[in-house]
């Protein structure tokens, strides 16, 4: 199947239902020598498979950490130069084949590069092919400070499932994006994934390639607003004390989790909040924050954020985006109660 994505006058066809393999037997490549941009795991994993469908054509490697974000500007730097070992006159094909830094990374050095190059995205997850489908490519300082950014001009990205459903490690994260697409942009489909998947067991065992579509049509509709969301509390983990002892991934699930906490307190929704919490809790998501994690200072840091930053995106129902209003202390710390709450209900069963 194709999806063509449109955005500022920019086209990229997504291509999806297939393998890997028969998606690329189907393209012809001008370029004359490949290079592929990836991370150590899936160097280690796909190397033989993926150098063999781009045969006959040269195939270089540049191989990345295992970071989320290592599309940092040491990986630019170091993948710039890479790039600087092959003629200026030579017609080149740059694949980005990873995960979200992967996407990221590719697609700066494509802007960037002043030879003649064309842009392919092969994101291994969902999360992967939500990123490669941005307005913008950035480099990061750190994983909260972004440094440089450029226009994201893949021209085709390929999403294999099959590549996706063999990521198990990276599920619960895949998940969590349809969680927010849900919560953001479609109350019917929030509803679906509670029916569907009660708990982990039943999560990790069911592939989600049937919300393909329905990742690529929200991100289409409504996509700034979908990675916006959550991003601000997020943020706020990485001046927090304690911070460390949260991966990247969970300071993201965090921060989705306490924004959606604050706009149905804002907002006062209608919304069972502890029945979520529980929801969650099942699926495996780990909902308690370390003890020795000062959630009170965390939340003065993000009041602190977003006195620098735009007001913050609310919810006028589940999902529906309202708005935009600026945060309070009084409604974070409804916020920190209702958290409180809510672990207490978790523990409790």
């Amino acid at each position: 199947m194709e999806f063509l994505f449109t955005r500022d006058q920019q086209e990229t066809a997504i291509l999806y239902g297939e393998t890997l393999a028969s998606v690329l037997r189907a393209q012809e490549i001008a370029a004359e020598q490949v290079i592929i941009f990836t991370n150590q795991r899936y160097y280690d994993r796909f190397y033989e498979k993926l150098t063999r469908l781009f045969l006959p054509k040269t195939v270089s490697w540049y191989i990345c950490t295992n970071q989320v974000y290592c599309n940092n500007f040491t990986e630019f730097t170091r993948g710039m130069d890479f790039l600087g070992n092959f003629p200026k006159q030579s017609q080149l094909l740059i694949v980005g084949f990873g995960n979200e830094g992967i996407m990221a990374l590719s697609s700066f050095i494509h802007a960037t590069a002043i030879l003649n190059t064309q842009l392919w995205l092969i994101p291994v997850s969902l999360r992967g092919l939500a990123k490669s489908v941005k307005d913008q490519a950035i480099v990061v300082r750190k994983p909260d400070i972004p440094m440089l950014g450029n226009p994201n001009t893949p021209r085709y990205v390929i999403y294999d499932q099959t590549i996706a459903d063999k990521q198990q490690e990276g599920k619960i994260v895949d998940f969590l994006l349809l969680i927010r697409c849900g919560v953001v942009g479609d109350a019917d489909f929030i509803k679906e994934l509670y029916r569907r998947y009660p708990n982990r067991s039943v999560m990790m065992k069911q592939s989600f390639a049937a919300y393909t579509d329905k990742v690529i049509q929200l991100y289409q509709q409504q996509g700034n607003q979908l990675e916006e969301f959550g991003q601000l509390f997020t943020d706020a983990f990485y001046t927090t004390d304690n911070g460390h002892l949260l991966s990247d991934t969970m300071k993201m699930f965090y921060g989705f989790l306490f924004h959606f906490i604050w706009t149905v307190q804002q907002q006062q929704l209608t919304v069972d909040l502890d029945q979520f919490g529980q929801w969650l809790y099942h699926l495996g998501y780990p909902v308690a924050l370390p003890e020795s994690f000062s959630i009170s200072d965390y939340l003065a840091n993000v009041l602190d954020l977003q006195k620098k930053e735009k007001n913050l995106l609310f919810l006028s129902k589940v999902g529906t985006i309202g708005g935009r209003v600026a945060v309070n202390e009084e409604d974070l710390v409804k916020t920190l109660m209702s958290y409180e709450q809510l672990i207490k209900q978790i523990r409790g069963n």
